[in-house]
């Protein structure tokens, strides 16, 4: 699958000599910066340095901290216009970002902001149905609106439990076929550790990093037609 969508977006790119910016490509970027041809050029951003994201991730089995990327620009708020110093780029890449953002209206605005008329924005958004977030209902346009409307910057007490009370490890070939059932779904953390992460998020305003939002391509689509 990810050679499937470097080959994509190779395609949509094309030949041209163009500007990419890709946010939050950890050990795994879509556009790898030394396959480039010459007259192309591709900014890493991210939340923090890269000798910051590798003591986030010293524990997680699923990255490679000896392959993370050299970030080049770092914005914690996801506003990427400062430090690309009014520059606007050609593409945007984001590759299982969105579900993590606490204000995703907002997070689009800024994107586009720094995004040069005529360029797009290529993101790649996993499928509730085929992950841990399999027990989680779909995240609805309202949602989001009030996460805007109120400037909401971390993720909500109700966000933290959610994931870590909701998260199983799934088969995503039985939800395929249909042949998945309730004994096939096996917690990832306890209703207690979640209940821990979310008072901490409501006592002490804690940022954790969990998935916020959660769609399938259907109410994803229809997020964005609203």
């Amino acid at each position: 699958m990810y050679n499937k969508r470097r080959g994509f977006l190779d395609e949509l790119v094309g030949d041209e000599h163009v500007i990419g910016l890709e946010i939050g490509p950890l050990d795994k970027p879509l556009v790898v910066r030394k396959s480039l041809i010459s007259g192309k050029k591709i900014f890493y951003g991210d939340h923090l340095t890269t000798e910051d994201l590798k003591k986030k991730y010293k524990l997680d089995s699923s990255v490679n901290l000896g392959n993370l990327v050299d970030v080049d620009l770092i914005s914690s708020s996801g506003d990427y216009t400062e430090a690309l110093s009014g520059q606007l780029v050609d593409y945007i890449v984001a590759s299982h970002v969105v579900e993590h953002v606490p204000n995703p209206i907002r997070w689009l605005q800024q994107l586009f902001r720094v995004l040069r008329p005529g360029g797009f924005l290529f993101l790649v958004v996993p499928d509730k149905r085929f992950t841990f977030d399999y027990q989680r209902p779909a995240t609805t346009f309202g949602t989001m609106l009030e996460a805007y409307l109120s400037d909401k910057k971390i993720p909500s007490t109700a966000d933290v439990f959610d994931h870590y009370s909701s998260a199983v490890l799934i088969d995503g070939g039985k939800v395929w076929s249909g042949s998945i059932g309730a004994g096939d779904l096996t917690p990832l953390t306890s209703h207690q550790n979640a209940l821990q992460y979310a008072e901490e998020v409501h006592k002490k305003s804690t940022y954790h990093d969990v998935h916020v939002s959660v769609f399938t391509p259907f109410s994803f689509f229809s997020i964005i037609e609203r």
